[in-house]
Parts: structure tokens; C-alpha cells; sequence
């Protein structure tokens, strides 16, 4: 198996990232795994006043997967306004 840690910022709970990016992911041969989320609170993240942060693993048994999942997370992330923090192969 080989994978990557991602960790980003960003509104995911109020832009609903998670969602998107399960339809990127849904038919190819990569997966997310151990995510998690963080916010300083729920009200104050709501409406966009205080980003959250991400750490994921993006995991897949073929490097040319891997590669092609991560080009699209990333794409995904940006679009809806989430910086990468770090990525690190695992």
C-alpha cells in the first residue's frame, strides 16, 4: 500500500470538502483514510469566520493511482478554498 499525510485548512465543514471529495474518489481505485478534523468551535467556524484543519491519508496499491488521486484532491482542495498545509509520504 502507499500513501501520503495531507493536512490542510480551509471551511470543510461548511463547504461540505468531505462530500466532494467522496465523489472525486468514489470509483477510483484510492481511498481517504484516518481523517481528521479540527475546529476551534462550532459556532465559530460556522459561516465562515474561523477555518478548520485537516489531516487525511490518501492511500491507494498502485504509485500511478496514487499520483492521479492526489492531483484531483489537490484540484478539489483549492477550488474550495483550502490551502495545503504539508504532504508527507507515509
Amino acid at each position: 500500500m502507499k500513501g501520503m499525510q495531507i493536512k490542510v485548512s480551509g471551511h470543510i465543514i461548511e463547504r461540505s470538502v468531505l462530500s466532494i471529495l467522496f465523489g472525486a474518489l468514489k470509483d477510483k481505485e484510492a481511498d481517504i483514510t484516518d481523517i481528521e478534523i479540527s475546529a476551534s468551535s462550532l459556532k465559530g467556524c460556522w459561516d465562515e469566520r474561523c477555518p478548520s484543519i485537516m489531516t487525511f491519508n490518501l492511500v491507494s496499491f498502485e504509485e500511478e493511482d496514487l499520483k492521479k488521486s492526489y492531483k484531483e484532491v489537490l484540484e478539489l482542495l483549492k477550488e474550495n478554498g483550502c490551502r495545503l498545509i504539508y504532504r508527507k509520504d507515509i
